[in-house]
């Protein structure tokens, strides 16, 4: 049975679903999560070289970030938003708690113009709100189907979890081409695959838990690696994200791509798309689409990737003049040895 707000009762459990306290509590966390994204961001912006053309940190980088005080501030901020959202996953359906993180994508937005002291444009503006009309919408059709149970099959969750894997490694490893907004996208989408992945990891242990016995099952502890998996690599990939561009477009690709991951497995393999009829299905798999393209304008439109756009171009131009000067040079050698 869903309980109203505030909850104060005895016997409470976080086990016990309460929609709204969940909603309330993940709005909170998407704060959290922006602001710790934000911190840790300046800290891996420090440490690439901002010129070079791939900005892929490597494992002694990494160790330099572990031991950097603000990295270490932004990792605290972040981790205690994500136990809320954990609180939130045990509290509702994946399928209504994780598209509510999509708000991280606004408050991204604005510490990034405090801190950098610009103000956002209309294109800017445009794409925060289409991946929030994206996702609210997704959200109410998700909402609206969402089944009070959930289902533990053991083979499909580890086959989708396999898949999931699979596809985030492929973005990852496509991450190491193209223009650091490419790079950065790719590197935050690869990483928003294991993010959304470990959320609907954490609704099945907390399902398993319930059941009870949990430790004798042997899911559970497959479930458990594929968790620690999960937040290890994504984690390093969203660093990696970092490195090669703006807080913002990270935070928007995850906080859609995570979602979107999520919310799918929730309805394909937890069993809480038994409600879901294809009307639905077709609306979310649009309002999805708008949520991304929002994100990829937002990649495009960004002042950061403005700025990496015109830097390319000026050291593209400064390396064809070189090579123009080096054949000119090569020229007149060659007229005097004849």
């Amino acid at each position: 049975m869903t309980n109203p707000i505030p909850l104060v009762a005895p016997g409470f459990s976080i086990f016990d679903q309460n929609i709204p306290l969940a909603i309330a509590i993940v709005v909170v966390a998407s704060f959290l999560f922006a602001g710790g994204s934000t911190i840790q961001h300046l800290a891996v912006s420090r440490s690439v070289d901002k010129t070079a053309e791939n900005r892929s940190m490597g494992m002694g980088q990494i160790w330099d970030l572990v031991r950097n005080p603000r990295w270490l501030l932004g990792l605290a901020t972040v981790a205690t938003g994500a136990s809320m959202h954990i609180v939130g996953l045990m509290m509702a359906p994946v399928t209504v708690v994780q598209p509510v993180g999509i708000l991280a994508v606004p408050w991204a937005v604005l510490l990034a113009a405090k801190i950098h002291h610009f103000r956002p444009g209309r294109a800017i503006w445009g794409a925060v709100a289409l991946t929030i009309l994206g996702i609210v919408v997704f959200t109410l059709f998700s909402a609206s189907t969402a089944a009070p149970d959930t289902e533990l099959p053991p083979t499909r969750i580890i086959v989708a979890s396999l898949i999931v894997f699979a596809v985030g490694g492929i973005l990852g490893y496509l991450g190491r081409f193209g223009s650091p907004a490419i790079r950065c996208l790719m590197w935050a989408s690869g990483g928003s695959f294991f993010y959304g992945l470990s959320s609907a990891m954490v609704k099945t242990v907390s399902e398993l838990v319930r059941s009870g016995n949990f430790l004798g099952r042997p899911l559970f502890w497959t479930v458990a690696a594929f968790l620690l998996v999960c937040y290890l690599v994504g984690g390093f990939m969203v660093q990696q994200g970092y490195a090669n561009g703006p807080a913002e477009i990270v935070v928007g690709s995850m906080t859609t791509t995570d979602p979107i991951v999520a919310v799918t497995f929730g309805l394909a393999v937890l069993g809480e798309g038994v409600r879901l009829g294809w009307t639905d299905a077709v609306g979310m798999l649009i309002s999805g689409a708008v949520a991304v393209g929002g994100v990829v304008i937002l990649s495009k439109y960004h002042p950061e990737a403005q700025h990496n756009q015109i830097a390319t171009r000026a050291a593209e131009a400064r390396d064809e003049a070189a090579r123009e000067e080096a054949a000119r040079d090569g020229a007149a050698e060659e007229l005097e040895r004849q």
